[in-house]
């Protein structure tokens, strides 16, 4: 019998794009990030899957060694298409066949052996686009969407976001819909009887309510977008105060500016998140999925990942005992040059200059510091070498840079004992205004400076402490 089964992945990120032609998979290489290489970080294609209209399903071989994130341009005049990230969710499970347990993926073959077919599994996708009603609290402010698809059946399915039926003053009027993606069950084959269940976002559009044009010019919409009621809640919204939690961070929502009265003009986008349940044999299971926009750097890795959040909430007192250190020393050692290669990755990314004068500006306006004050905090910005158009970018990637090799960073900590505490913000000790401790001038989501995730930064001071131990007395 099948004993249990799950999903893999068991949360997984779709990226918007209105691409036909869905991204290609790839992965990251090993980055040439040594003193002397060249800085570049390294992305692979992979193998990817092609799911027919009728449910076929074959592997693509990638050309060459580059990964297409935009299809090209036709002329002068066509724009760059984003494509989109479909990722596909995968029945997995534990059975036992004569006696012998099994594990992995569950195929046709798993399913004739309990007398199953792909018409027996059940799949259903939920997802809401939840932006206006999280402000309002109104339930006309919901976008929803749902399908039920037996896995027998191939052909794409679309979800259709629209406002619960019988509530009052309905966001998405009756007859209309927002599009949140589609749904798509590719046909098991002898070379691919795994049972998987592919989400295609949305394209990235955005919709407003059919008198947007009398309220505003400034969002020009074409007239099969402008289909919201605009009676709703949403196209009437106005922050209770300026510290109203439902509008944070700042300039959340189109008409939240002083300019336009802080009033919503009822803007919603296609965007949405939700949950993929699959039943088999009487089991059930489920994942999420969370749709993004197409704004990225595929080549640069943050620094803190989600991957780094979820494990600070279920591993963060492991760091804290010694015994943690000194009998992962190789492992801690490479934790640690992972994260100084993806915070050098994330330099890449940023304008320093820009972040720098921003911070001084927000230290001056939300945190009550004085020019001289604010100025003082953050970095005072280097006189650029010719050619060079922003020089305290430059010069911390330049730094960074060094830290990559692990060697010059353990170094570095023997010889400065306080420099973590000194030069990385503690996540202990909150401060209301930006300076220059790392990460520089990076606001959180709060709008407060951010910084490392708590397991991270005690990471970093014990490996830092395990260096300090062993330093000869007066060296």
């Amino acid at each position: 019998m099948i004993e249990k089964i799950w999903l893999y992945p068991p949360l997984a990120f779709a990226r918007l794009g209105p691409s036909p032609e869905p991204c290609e998979n790839y992965r990251y290489g090993d980055s040439d990030l040594s003193p002397r290489g060249t800085g570049k970080t390294v992305v692979l294609p992979e193998p990817s899957l092609h799911v027919a209209e009728n449910g076929t399903l074959t592997q693509r071989q990638p050309q060459g060694n580059r990964v297409q994130f935009k299809d090209p341009k036709d002329s002068k005049d066509s724009a760059d298409l984003f494509r989109p990230i479909c990722p596909f969710f995968e029945v997995h499970g534990a059975w036992t066949i004569d006696g012998q347990p099994d594990s992995g993926a569950i195929t046709t073959e798993v399913l004739d052996a309990f007398n199953l077919t792909p018409g027996n599994v059940q799949w259903t996708v939920e997802v809401a686009n939840l932006k206006a009603h999280q402000r309002t609290q109104a339930l006309g402010d919901r976008i929803e969407a749902q399908v039920e698809i037996p896995g027998n059946e191939h052909t794409r399915r679309p979800l259709q976001g629209r406002s619960p039926q019988g509530a009052a003053q309905r966001l998405v009027p009756q007859g209309q819909h927002v599009p949140l993606g589609s749904v798509q069950i590719p046909r098991p084959s002898a070379t691919f009887p795994e049972l998987r269940l592919r989400f295609t976002p949305a394209a990235g559009l955005v919709y407003g309510p059919t008198n947007l044009m009398q309220r505003t010019s400034r969002y020009p919409l074409p007239a099969e977008r402008l289909i919201l009621s605009p009676n709703s809640p949403w196209c009437s919204f106005a922050p209770t105060d300026v510290d109203d939690p439902r509008t944070v961070p700042g300039g959340i929502f189109a008409g939240a500016s002083r300019l336009d009265g802080r009033v919503s003009f009822g803007l919603v986008d296609d965007t949405c998140d939700g949950l993929v349940t699959v039943e088999v044999g009487g089991l059930t299971a489920h994942a999420r999925i969370v749709v993004t926009p197409p704004d990225f750097a595929p080549d640069r890795r943050p620094f803190t990942s989600l991957a780094d959040g979820l494990t600070d909430r279920v591993k963060r007192a492991e760091v804290r005992n010694p015994a943690y250190i000194s009998g992962k020393q190789q492992q801690t050692a490479l934790e640690v040059r992972d994260l100084f290669e993806r915070v050098l990755e994330a330099m890449d990314a940023v304008n320093l200059d820009a972040q720098n004068d921003r911070a001084g500006l927000m230290n001056r306006e939300n945190f009550g510091l004085s020019e001289e004050e604010a100025r003082a905090r953050m970095f005072s910005v280097p006189e650029a070498l010719k050619g060079v158009t922003l020089p305290l970018t430059e010069r911390g990637r330049r730094k960074h840079r060094r830290f990559v090799a692990l060697e010059v960073l353990e170094d570095m900590i023997r010889e400065q004992p306080d420099l973590i505490q000194r030069f990385i913000r503690n996540p202990y000790a909150k401060s209301d205004w930006f300076d220059r401790r790392m990460p520089v001038a990076v606001r959180g989501s709060d709008g407060y400076p951010m910084h490392l995730t708590h397991r991270q930064y005690d990471l970093l001071v014990a490996w830092a402490n395990s260096l300090q131990a062993t330093v000869e007395e007066g060296t």
